[in-house]
């Protein structure tokens, strides 16, 4: 091999009839942690894998690969625990490479949930790349009450994961900094959701959801905007600045009409 050229990394199974792996749509960064993934999965799963894809904050320009992890869901024809196992003893390898562990559902256990876990599901839908197999997620219908239930759900969750972090974090400023900054993402996540409840496009990039759902829900959500800097101190007043954004929209949230 001349000593520029670079390593081709393979691009389907063994088998030359079996769909492709293809990281070509990934962000480069994710290409190559993720093609070993999908290659472990084909090998370990075979015919029982029937897509693979990445979804969430990994495909966005805000992604930062100190603090967060790149996600997947494994669709498999059924669950096999022995597999399971097998790729259980990868976990180290890829967690090095910045992985979570995948999802593993199967396209009966996506169907079923869908009134149950419409807001995951629906941001699989709305932002995801297929790197094997079928596309399990693009066809997915949900119904609006299941979505803005789920919405109220989490909101209110958050205020009572806040409370008992404010607590627990004592005085540490870091423990209370990194609590904001998990509870604003997921509300964003949240947001996400709400917007397509309000026939709205969502956007890539955490801020610019925050940004397009203000005038939806008729609130500045500075202090969730603020929550999402690492960067800006751990006080208490950053702290209730994001509390109040949060009981505001799960305010809003419980009277939403669907």
């Amino acid at each position: 091999m001349p000593e520029n050229a670079q390593p081709q990394e393979p691009t389907q199974k063994p088998d030359a009839d079996a769909p492709a792996i293809d990281v070509s749509s990934l962000p480069p960064r994710i290409q190559q942690p993720v093609g070993e993934l999908a290659q472990m999965l084909c090998k370990l799963a075979s015919d029982n894998l029937k897509g693979l894809v990445v979804f969430g904050a990994a495909l966005g320009d805000s992604f930062d690969p100190t603090r967060m992890r790149t996600q997947s869901v494994a669709v498999l024809d059924h669950v096999d625990l022995a597999m399971l196992d097998e790729l259980r003893a990868k976990g180290v390898k890829f967690g090095k490479m910045g992985l979570l562990a995948p999802l593993i559902m199967t396209p009966r256990y996506i169907d079923e949930s869908r009134d149950v876990f419409p807001v995951d599901l629906l941001e699989i839908q709305q932002r995801h790349v297929v790197v094997f197999g079928h596309d399990n997620f693009q066809d997915l219908s949900f119904h609006r009450p299941d979505v803005r239930l789920q919405c109220e759900r989490e909101l209110k969750r958050a205020l009572i994961q806040l409370r008992q972090g404010m607590l627990a974090a004592a005085h540490r400023d870091k423990v209370l900094i990194d609590l904001c900054l998990a509870a604003a993402e997921h509300v964003a996540r949240i947001l996400r959701a709400v917007l397509w409840l309000k026939g709205k496009d969502s956007p890539a990039s955490m801020h610019q959801v925050i940004d397009a759902a203000r005038p939806v829900v008729d609130l500045s959500l500075n202090g969730l905007r603020g929550a999402l800097d690492p960067r800006a101190g751990g006080d208490f007043s950053r702290f209730e600045a994001l509390y109040h954004d949060v009981e505001a929209l799960a305010e809003w949230v419980d009277k939403l009409e669907t």
